[in-house]
């Protein structure tokens, strides 16, 4: 029986220490982009398809300069128009200073000794940088926590006494200051500077609106001490006129994957989950399997991509796994239905009246979008009536089904997220 580790196609944050070791001694691939990514000085975006690895790129970088930088997240939920921004009503710059305070406030927790490498004139504008933007009580228990570790005396300003040094977001000459402050205050905490990060993908991407273009307007990029690293979709950046942006603050790097960088990662990722046993995929399926996992990834992808592989991959292993006598998958429509199940949810965005189905957005009519809402909110149980309140006739309900099936289904007369009992009615499978 073939030995079988299912851990590499776990996401990361699921590894444990050893795995993730390696992981990045068996299964990463540094490609050029990457290799040119992580070296590059200043700030940069990588520009790729969906599922090419800018996600992985970015962990890269991560990974090499988690001793020098000060990295900070600035997840498109934090941007000024996002689900929850730290600082409502305010614009980008507001945002960022308030995630790296607390960036901060969590190495100084931790790190409390560090402060005593940073002036009296960077004390005083950490004061200011915590409670601007984190609020005075956050700022009352950091310091408490410092004098209690170090034995230090740090005085604990009352509110009123705590100057707001720079009191906009917009102005040019407050923008600059605090962005140059926090530069000589990160590197006096002991890094080479700070790299604010941000990875977005394309459902995240569709909703960033003009907060996505303004973020690329600002005059972070001056500052060398001060680093802004971006991934995103392609499409995104061209919407959004990134390139015309770009000047030599800011370098724009495009993702590409081979052919042979795919095929090369499959095979690490074979050979890390089978104890090097198997190396290609042909080693698992046929030709017929193998070519519609081809066409399946175009469609979704409009390209050969890393992540689509890799889902497959997975996929093929497990299908073969589960065979009472081990022997080479030649059943495509079985193991493509395996795959949608296992790989390819429904994410619903009400926002756009459309529903994600892996990478492609589909959009629908409002009747037919309304019915699926509902069987969203019905979270995979049955409910009969309240599908009918939508449709008004049970001839109509089969109707609306049948357009959204046409919609969603990938493949045809086979039913991966709709399902339907003639005592039960219908509702939802393989949803996020």
């Amino acid at each position: 029986m073939m030995q079988y580790e299912p851990w590499p196609f776990l996401p990361a944050n699921a590894f444990t220490p050893a795995q993730a070791a390696r992981w990045w001694q068996e299964c990463f691939l540094p490609t050029e982009a990457i290799r040119d990514f992580t070296a590059v000085s200043g700030s940069a975006i990588l520009v790729g398809e969906a599922g090419t690895g800018k996600s992985v790129a970015l962990q890269a970088l991560l990974h090499e300069t988690a001793e020098s930088i000060l990295h900070v997240p600035y997840p498109v939920q934090n941007w000024p128009q996002g689900s929850h921004p730290w600082l409502a009503g305010r614009r980008h710059v507001s945002q960022m200073m308030a995630a790296t305070a607390n960036e901060i406030v969590r190495l100084l927790n931790q790190e409390p000794a560090r402060l005593q490498q940073c002036h009296e004139l960077l004390q005083e504008f950490l004061v200011w940088l915590v409670q601007k933007h984190l609020g005075r009580r956050t700022l009352v228990r950091l310091l408490q926590q410092i004098n209690w570790a170090t034995q230090a005396n740090l005085p604990i300003p009352a509110k009123d006494d705590i100057e707001d040094i720079y009191p906009s977001d917009d102005q040019t000459a407050d923008v600059r200051g605090q962005i140059d402050e926090l530069a000589e205050l990160v590197q006096a905490l002991g890094y080479d500077g700070v790299m604010f990060t941000i990875d977005l993908n394309e459902q995240e991407a569709s909703l960033s609106g003009q907060d996505l273009s303004d973020l690329f307007r600002l005059d972070l990029l001056e500052n060398p001490g001060v680093m802004l690293r971006a991934v995103l979709p392609r499409n995104v950046a061209l919407h959004a006129q990134i390139e015309n942006r770009v000047g030599g603050h800011l370098r724009l790097i495009p993702l590409y994957l081979a052919e042979a960088n795919i095929t090369d990662l499959v095979g690490r990722y074979l050979r890390a989950a089978t104890g090097g046993t198997i190396s290609r995929l042909d080693e698992l399926a046929g030709t017929a399997v193998l070519k519609r996992a081809q066409k399946e990834i175009n469609t979704l992808y409009n390209a050969p991509t890393v992540a689509g592989w890799l889902h497959w991959t997975e996929t093929i292993l497990a299908q073969y796994l589960a065979q009472t006598k081990p022997a080479l998958l030649t059943d495509a429509q079985a193991v493509t239905e395996a795959y949608y199940q296992r790989h390819v949810p429904l994410r619903l965005m009400p926002e756009q009246m459309a529903v994600w189905r892996g990478p492609q957005l589909l959009s629908l009519d409002r009747q037919p979008f309304e019915l699926l809402r509902t069987l969203f909110d019905l979270q995979g149980q049955p409910a009969p009536d309240a599908l009918l309140q939508i449709a008004g006739t049970p001839a109509n309900l089969n109707t609306l089904i049948g357009r959204i099936r046409r919609i969603i289904e990938p493949i045809a007369k086979t039913n991966i997220y709709i399902q339907n009992r003639r005592d039960l009615g219908y509702w939802l499978e393989n949803f996020a």
